[in-house]
């Protein structure tokens, strides 16, 4: 019982630099401006992840769009916050080259569960996407969520942040209208 005790208290505090190194590492002030960049821009391994009915999905299905793909988890307080500003983001930017992929990390609950947390949230206007067998965690980094990453056109990742962020800020759509930019397109009235 003792060993137990201590084996628990040792394996803590082990693990606290590693949350303190991420936010070292990678700081956050919850806006956009957090993003970093990925110099060069990384292709991603075409990975399944599933949507609502079931299917198998991957990146290269949306190449052509510029994606913000966010992961996220039931358990995850800032996840719950942010999705409503998600939404939000998608439906301000709908008829543009822009596509946004609301991916749940789930591994323990299932599809129908975790579509409930949409229900709950009133999320309509967000693609319902799953990867319960972590498959993405090959590609990108999962440890952290929520999480997102720009993919461009191309399929490469060009920008990531590892925390919540405020969608409904104006700098928010500005940003992602600045990746579809890159290529000519007609700007929505915003």
């Amino acid at each position: 019982m003792m060993f137990n005790k201590y084996f628990t208290l040792v394996c803590f505090l082990c693990a606290f630099p590693c949350w303190a190194d991420h936010a070292k590492s990678e700081p956050s002030d919850g806006t956009v401006a957090s993003f970093i960049d990925v110099t060069p821009a990384k292709y991603l391994t075409p990975v399944d992840f599933y949507n609502q009915q079931g299917e198998a999905i991957n990146f290269a299905d949306f190449r052509g769009k510029v994606l913000l793909v966010n992961l996220w988890a039931t358990w995850c307080g800032p996840c719950l916050r942010e999705l409503p500003s998600l939404q939000r983001l998608a439906n301000k930017l709908a008829g543009t080259d822009f596509k946004l992929l609301a991916i749940s990390i789930d591994q323990e609950k299932t599809s129908s569960e975790i579509y409930a947390f949409y229900q709950q949230l009133n999320i309509t206007a967000l693609g319902f996407y799953v990867d319960s067998k972590q498959q993405l965690s090959t590609i990108l980094p999962t440890d952290v969520v929520p999480a997102s990453f720009i993919i461009n056109r191309q399929g490469k990742v060009v920008s990531y942040m590892r925390s919540f962020a405020d969608w409904d800020a104006p700098e928010a759509s500005e940003m992602i209208l600045s990746h579809i930019g890159a290529v000519p397109y007609a700007r929505p009235a915003i």
